[in-house]
Formats: C-alpha cells, structure tokens, sequence
C-alpha cells in the first residue's frame, strides 16, 4: 500500500467512525459499519456495509438504510472526492450464532 493510500485509509476511517457513532444514537437497530477497498481500483472499489440488529424487519432497515445513504455519501465525499454511488453502500443484520 502506497503512503497516499495509507492516508486515505486513515480518513476513510475515521470519517466513517464518526458517522458511526452519532448513528447508532439516531437510527434504531443500526449497530456497526464497515468497509472494503481495492486502492488500485479506488474509489470504484470502495464498498461500505451498514449492519443492522437481527431483531430489525425489513421495512425498518429499509427505512435507517434510506435515512444513513445520504449520510454516508457526505461523510465520505470531503475524502473520497466524489459522491459515492449507492450501488457501493449496501445493508445487512447481524447475525449471532446462539
């Protein structure tokens, strides 16, 4: 990984923390998120995944992931460069083995 990448990571990260914790206080059921990337293929690598509560229903997490899309893009658009497409965010829940 180039230093520039490393530094890219570094704010990729941290802005994505901070979008994380102020969304686990206002979106009911999300829990954490997460990111992949390919940086000799970025930014169309980038990939953000936004985990919910098993608990959640579908029209509830349909409906935070709606509410956090936007949220994300801006998080990420100051040091990504460009608005992340929505294809590249995508929505799960978390599943815990019992």
């Amino acid at each position: 990984m180039r230093k520039t990448d490393k530094k890219r990571e570094r704010d990729i990260i941290r802005a994505l923390t901070e979008l994380c914790e102020a969304a686990k206080l206002d979106h009911p059921g999300f829990i954490w998120l997460t990111h992949e990337v390919n940086y000799q293929r970025f930014p169309q690598s980038l990939q953000v995944t936004l985990v919910f509560a098993e608990s959640v229903n579908d029209a509830q997490m349909a409906e935070q992931f709606r509410a956090l899309l936007s949220d994300v893009q801006a998080a990420l658009q100051p040091v990504i460069g460009i608005s992340l497409p929505a294809a590249q965010i995508a929505a799960c829940r978390e599943h815990r083995l019992h």
